[in-house]
């Protein structure tokens, strides 16, 4: 039962920074368009404006990578509580490690191509894959159906 506990938290504390993360992105978004257009109105959330009021388009830009960077990390840091949440960490560390760093490597070769080839909305969605709790969820649901993920009972 302490498990299940635990794992609805971790679950959670996921959906809950996907929650953040929408509502920084979106704000953060209007906020560049904001700037990289001069327009006089912005469409941004006004306590997300007297965050950034006055900075740079580059540093909102460095903002936006930084704030990838640390959701990317953080669903990541979710997943292997999970993982140890369920007595399979050891196991399953490095699959999962490699998933969240292959779906990375590919969102930034798409990213790259997107300058010849129309595939930047296939790098952002997949971003966004490893920055919402999209992966988080799956995990679980590989714990709960697929016995060869759970620990050994003995």
């Amino acid at each position: 039962m302490v498990k299940r506990v635990r794992a609805f938290g971790i679950l959670g504390a996921g959906i809950g920074l996907g929650s953040l993360r929408d509502f920084l992105f979106i704000n953060l978004n209007y906020e560049i368009d904001h700037v990289q257009r001069a327009t006089s109105i912005s469409f941004a959330h006004s306590r997300f404006r007297a965050w950034v009021e006055g900075h740079e388009m580059s540093s909102l830009l460095l903002l936006k990578w930084i704030l990838a960077a640390l959701f990317i990390a953080a669903m990541w840091a979710l997943s292997l509580l999970l993982l140890r949440n369920a007595g399979v960490l050891q196991r399953l560390f490095r699959p999962v490690t490699v998933v969240f760093l292959g779906i990375a490597a590919v969102a930034a070769l798409l990213h790259l191509l997107s300058h010849w080839v129309p595939v930047g909305e296939a790098s952002v969605n997949l971003l966004h894959a490893i920055q919402y709790p999209v992966l988080l969820i799956m995990l679980q649901v590989a714990l709960i159906f697929f016995p060869g993920t759970r620990a050994e009972h003995r």
